[in-house]
């Protein structure tokens, strides 16, 4: 979510889009916190390790809460790190800080709001004086003006290049040439369990840092911006790394210092839609493979020439071929149309088939049948499951459509 004077992204689902306070990441082999009696909450413990009356003390380590007893994990190995691997945050928050920035936006009645983005490299736009920021649609979704914060607090004006909506994506651009791009990594290789580190400005906290692990992935997650027609649905990446409003555009992690996820959303106790919350631990990413590619288009065939944006980029999205039935209460996605010329036509997906399975995801509703096919390649063939309207079920091939952002 963005952190906005005026709350402009809604709760949908339980979720809230996180446009932005964390603990500092401990590369020590555990963590000692405090945790109140009464609140629950827990807090880094002071330097001393002693808690104050009415909070008990917690040390954290490789296996977990210890309590009192117990024994502490392997140096070198922080708690957010599993076995077998490493996980230096600090020496990765060093690397990577300089490559992420706030992004400030401004608003035509009055207000203002900020969020997070990464430093990108776009192949098409190489050598041409500027760099290109990744980050969520709904950070500069009606913006008036877009103003870019470097580490080292320097201001820059940002121009939007292109955005689409659909997958909470948008890509920003500044007059300043050869800023540190972040390493895209690959999220079709993420693990339940694995390290993961976030950075971004949580309440216009510009280069915080935050670890934890992922939590699972494939969480279909339903996001609203403040614009009509900006639902989007994504196949997300769940992680305990603490997400709060002004993270939302920022980087995931992976130990090797690539990003494999842009935080996008939390899940929140509150359904007031003018409330905006904290992390309780439940965040959400959009998988990076996902952004990049919806970036790479939007940056690579928007028109620019000295310096303007005349005309911005697009993207192409999945297209399956069918609509779905709201009202379907039933397990899995019920087909309540078919488009003439379709992949799902093609296919031979008629009309009251519920989609059950998109490839080996499970579809339990409409909802993730969307998000699942949202995060395949345009143009790339799946494995669609199926009950029949007769009776019985099969698996057949849908080779997707393609259809433009704009």
């Amino acid at each position: 979510m963005h952190y906005r004077a005026k709350i402009a992204a809604a709760f949908v689902a339980g979720t809230l889009v996180a446009g932005g306070s964390a603990w500092a990441a401990n590369v020590n082999h555990e963590i000692k916190a405090c945790v109140n009696n009464k609140t629950r909450v827990m807090t880094l413990a002071p330097a001393s390790g002693r808690c104050t009356t009415g909070n008990s003390a917690l040390a954290w380590n490789i296996t977990g809460p210890r309590g009192a007893t117990g024994a502490a994990g392997a140096p070198g190995v922080t708690a957010a790190a599993t076995a077998g691997s490493s996980f230096d945050v600090e020496a990765l928050a060093k690397q990577l800080l300089p490559s992420v920035v706030m992004i400030n936006s401004s608003f035509s009645d009055g207000s203002a709001g900020s969020g997070s983005g990464w430093v990108a490299s776009i192949p098409a736009r190489a050598g041409d004086g500027h760099s290109y920021i990744i980050t969520n649609n709904h950070v500069i979704d009606g913006a008036s003006s877009i103003t870019v914060e470097l580490q080292d607090g320097t201001d820059l004006t940002g121009t939007l290049v292109g955005r689409d909506p659909v997958y909470d994506v948008a890509v920003v651009m500044v007059a300043r040439a050869g800023l540190p791009a972040v390493e895209v990594g690959d999220s079709s290789n993420l693990v339940v369990g694995e390290p993961v580190m976030a950075i971004g400005a949580p309440l216009a906290l510009a280069g915080s840092v935050t670890a934890g692990i992922v939590s699972a992935l494939n969480r279909p997650v339903v996001t609203t911006g403040s614009s009509a027609g900006t639902t989007s649905y994504i196949n997300a990446v769940q992680t305990d790394a603490a997400i709060n409003p002004g993270n939302s555009g920022g980087p995931l992690i992976d130990p090797s210092g690539r990003v494999i996820g842009m935080n996008a959303a939390i899940a929140s106790l509150s359904s007031s839609t003018y409330t905006q919350s904290g992390s309780i631990g439940l965040g959400f990413a959009i998988p990076v493979n996902q952004a990049y590619r919806v970036a790479n288009e939007l940056a690579s065939t928007a028109v620019i020439a000295n310096g303007k944006v005349s005309e911005l980029g697009v993207s192409q999205r999945p297209v399956l071929g069918v609509n779905f039935d709201g009202s379907y209460t039933g397990v899995g996605a019920r087909v309540s149309k078919v488009s003439v010329g379709g992949g799902a036509e093609a296919a031979g997906i008629t009309v009251g088939s519920v989609v059950r399975r998109i490839g080996t995801q499970v579809v339990r509703d409409a909802s993730e049948a969307v998000a699942a096919i949202r995060a395949a390649v345009p143009g790339s063939t799946i494995d669609v499951t199926i009950d029949l309207p007769e009776g019985g079920s099969r698996t057949v091939q849908v080779t997707l459509g393609t259809d433009r952002s704009n």
